[in-house]
């Protein structure tokens, strides 16, 4: 799949004769192929595959094709997925059969439809995470990159807690806004873990992007990043991904991978150019330079600085302000703005046809809120 050989062999030595490869490249490129589907997920049949034999343990790998839509992709054998490996060792024609396949950070996994590996529990937080806490106030959620002993750096394990709890946030109607902050005075994040990286283990972040964040398709719901101390590499990228951000005076953002040979490939390259003045965006990711935390509030990547210590406190205050306007209302506003992000012409970003503005007014919160307005009383949010 990733590499190409040519052998020669011959007794006797002899001139390399011309061929036509470029032209039966061509022919070959101009031929109908499946579209190849990277992240692919649901039933799906099985077009060839291959198990490796290696040091006492076997890798089932597979083709298919998508039932939904055709689209090619490549998948191995789930671990623990022993049937559908007997299956591929010792059946007739395993060739066209069903199975199912679901897409992860780590990579495709394939299974037989119906396999207990297919199943997935319903978004929801745990009692307790390894790498992460979190803290649950009303209708506020806090998540603290437990890991100040490696300036709370991210590694896979801390990216699927991550990517687990923001998936159980935006799941969750009874919460409304979300922190995210770093344990420890010194750093909110240092990026990736290269220690971790180094050391030889499989590196990969959830599909949903380093932090579970950068590549997150919808955030319908506010997330505030509290800045505290470093922000470095990927820990700018969350950051960068968040709806707000509150930093202390001590703060340093910085997309520092060119430094160690890597690219701000979680997103840095694309937000901060689109965030900030484009020539100050191109100085900071070419040469890493780092900048504090008044240079990024007057850059825009920063909305509120506070003293030393103070981002969490602030981000608190920042948080019950969201909380005190609708939640229907601040949940669509960031709908419409998300919707309409990619259309350059004020005129038709306006007159974009959406049902945001239908879904509000027969809210019960528009309701509510306009109730409330007229009789002079504080709102009650139903979130609905």
């Amino acid at each position: 799949m990733s590499k190409t050989s040519v052998g020669i062999y011959s007794a006797t030595p002899c001139a390399l004769k011309a061929d036509a490869s470029a032209e039966l490249q061509s022919r070959v490129d101009e031929l109908d192929s499946p579209v190849h589907e990277a992240h692919p997920t649901g039933l799906a049949t099985i077009e060839t595959y291959t198990v490796q034999h290696a040091r006492g343990r076997k890798t089932g790998i597979l083709i298919g094709r998508l039932d939904t839509d055709d689209r090619r992709f490549i998948a191995q054998v789930a671990s623990g997925e022993d049937e559908l490996m007997d299956l591929l060792e010792h059946a007739e024609q395993p060739i066209g059969r069903r199975i199912h396949v679901t897409a992860h950070g780590y990579g495709n996994r394939a299974t037989l439809p119906g396999s207990a590996a297919v199943a997935t529990r319903a978004p929801a937080l745990r009692d307790d995470y390894e790498y992460v806490a979190v803290r649950r106030d009303g209708p506020l959620l806090e998540v603290i990159i437990n890991r100040p002993d490696v300036r709370n750096c991210l590694h896979p394990p801390a990216n699927e807690e991550l990517d687990e709890i923001f998936d159980a946030y935006f799941a969750d109607p009874q919460l409304w806004v979300a922190i995210i902050t770093g344990a420890g005075e010194k750093s909110f994040s240092a990026g990736n873990d290269m220690l971790y990286s180094a050391s030889g283990k499989p590196m990969y972040a959830p599909l949903n992007g380093f932090g579970g964040l950068t590549s997150r398709k919808a955030m319908p719901k506010p997330v505030i990043a509290a800045v505290n101390g470093y922000a470095m590499g990927g820990g700018f990228e969350i950051a960068l991904a968040c709806h707000l951000v509150v930093a202390d005076e001590a703060a340093k953002f910085a997309l520092s991978e060119v430094k160690v040979g890597l690219i701000a490939g979680a997103g840095g390259v694309v937000r901060l150019p689109r965030a900030i003045p484009p020539k100050i965006a191109n100085e900071l990711i070419l040469t890493g330079r780092k900048i504090g935390a008044d240079e990024a509030r007057r850059l825009g990547v920063v909305n509120r600085v506070t003293p030393t210590g103070e981002a969490l406190s602030a981000a608190r205050e920042l948080a019950a302000e969201i909380i005190a306007a609708s939640p229907t209302s601040v949940r669509l506003s960031l709908t419409l703005m998300e919707q309409t992000r990619g259309i350059a012409d004020t005129y038709d970003a306006v007159t974009h046809p959406t049902d945001v503005i239908d879904e509000l007014m027969f809210s019960a919160d528009a309701h509510e809120g306009i109730n409330a307005f007229a009789r002079k009383r504080a709102p009650q949010w139903k979130n609905c």
